[in-house]
């Protein structure tokens, strides 16, 4: 069963060495350990996973001793406990005023003098049955790159300061957000509106 597997603390993880371990799952352990029981060298699994051989030392150990897989700990700080008179007053604010998590906890501050976290008052109506649960905004959104579908409808460009043959010069450069090519670009002495509007008007003659 799961609660009588080892638990691993992020923590103890990170302790001593500089490793990246965000990516690190329970699935992940347990397929170091599964290539430590197949007698792969340990040296090729940190290679592999990019991780020291203590850590796999980590891992193998506690399986070694209880025939488990260790599990990581769940992150960050457990939530607190609610007590009842901070509900109560969540409770009794929200029938007064009917406002959201955030306004009543500024409420309650200035009102009453107690400082109770939005999250927690969140907690609490969610509890009570007094907001729904939107499950698109806990879905995670899938990554959309923001680019234009027709060429020349909109583009990009800045100004470069850099130096040639001992003297400073001034790079402009357009970008088509479309095709992501450089449409059009210019050298100059000064970053000027003037210049910036010459260089553009180039672009849109080609």
């Amino acid at each position: 069963m799961l609660s009588s597997m080892p638990v691993l603390s992020r923590n103890h993880l990170t302790s001593d060495v500089n490793t990246d371990l965000s990516n690190l799952s329970n699935g992940a352990i347990q397929r170091i350990i599964q290539q430590c029981v197949n007698d792969k060298p340990v040296v090729e699994i940190a290679r592999y996973f990019q991780i020291t051989r203590q850590r796999v030392y980590q891992f193998i150990n506690p399986f070694r001793e209880s025939g488990e897989y260790p599990v990581l700990r769940q992150s960050g700080r457990k939530p607190q406990a609610i007590d009842d008179r901070a509900e109560e007053l969540i409770l009794a604010t929200y029938q007064s005023n009917n406002i959201g998590p955030i306004h009543l906890e500024k409420k309650s501050e200035e009102t009453h003098g107690i400082h109770i976290p939005h999250n927690r008052i969140y907690r609490v109506f969610l509890n009570h049955g007094l907001v729904e649960i939107n499950m698109k905004k806990r879905q995670q959104r899938k990554y959309v790159r923001y680019e234009r579908t027709h060429s020349m409808s909109m583009g990009q460009g800045d100004w470069k300061e850099f130096e040639l043959k001992g003297s400073k010069k001034w790079l402009i450069a357009f970008m088509d957000d479309s095709s992501r090519l450089i449409t059009c670009y210019g050298v100059f002495d000064s970053p000027t509106t003037e210049n910036t509007l010459t260089v553009l008007n180039q672009g849109f003659q080609m």
